[in-house]
C-alpha cells in the first residue's frame, strides 16, 4: 500500500475516533469525564493534523517529521505507577451514558491501533517509524480508555487484572 493511502485511511480512523470523543463531551454529566474525552479528542485532533501535513510533504516529495507527533496521553508504565492515586480522582458515580462512550470508545481505538499495526509491518523506512509511532500512542489511548472503562464497569478488574474476586467463597 502507497504511504498516501495508509495515512488517507488513518485519517478516517482518527476523525471518527474524535467525533466519539468531542461527542462524549456533551453527553458526560461530569467535569472529570468531559475533561478526559476532550483530552483524547484534541490528541485525536493531533493526529489528523500531523496526517495533512504528512501528506502535503508526500505531495512535494520531502520528509516527513516524525518528531512533530507528540501525545500528551502518559505511558502504560506512568499509568500503572498511578493507578491508586487516578482511582481516588474518578467519581464515585459517573453520570451520563460513560460507560456506553468509553465502550465506543475502546472499540474504536483496538480498530485503530490494530490497523496502524497493519500498516506498519507492509511498510518500511520512516513511514514505517512514524506508524510504529502511532501504534505507541494508539496503545496508551487504549490504556487509558480500559482504566476508566474498568473503573465505570465495577466489574473487579482493574486496568485488565483481576482486582478483587466476583465468585462467591
Amino acid at each position: 500500500m502507497e504511504s498516501s493511502e495508509i495515512f488517507i485511511t488513518a485519517l478516517k480512523y482518527e476523525e471518527k475516533i474524535r467525533d466519539l470523543y468531542l461527542s462524549a463531551v456533551d453527553i458526560v454529566d461530569d467535569d472529570r469525564g468531559k475533561r478526559l474525552f476532550k483530552a483524547l479528542a484534541d490528541d485525536e485532533q493531533s493526529h489528523i493534523d500531523f496526517l495533512n501535513y504528512s501528506l502535503d510533504i508526500l505531495k512535494e516529495q520531502g520528509d516527513i517529521d516524525a518528531g512533530k507527533l507528540q501525545t500528551p496521553i502518559p505511558s502504560e508504565e506512568l499509568i500503572r505507577s498511578n493507578i491508586e492515586e487516578m482511582k481516588a480522582k474518578i467519581p464515585e458515580k459517573m453520570l451520563g451514558d460513560v460507560k456506553r462512550d468509553l465502550n465506543s470508545a475502546l472499540q474504536m481505538e483496538l480498530e485503530t491501533s490494530a490497523y496502524y499495526k497493519d500498516a506498519s509491518e507492509k511498510s518500511e523506512g520512516k513511514i514505517k517509524e512514524i506508524l510504529e509511532k502511532f501504534v505507541e500512542i494508539e496503545d496508551r489511548h487504549v490504556n487509558v480508555v480500559q482504566v476508566e472503562l474498568d473503573y465505570a464497569s465495577k466489574s473487579g478488574h482493574w486496568f485488565d487484572f483481576m482486582e478483587a474476586s466476583m465468585e462467591v467463597e
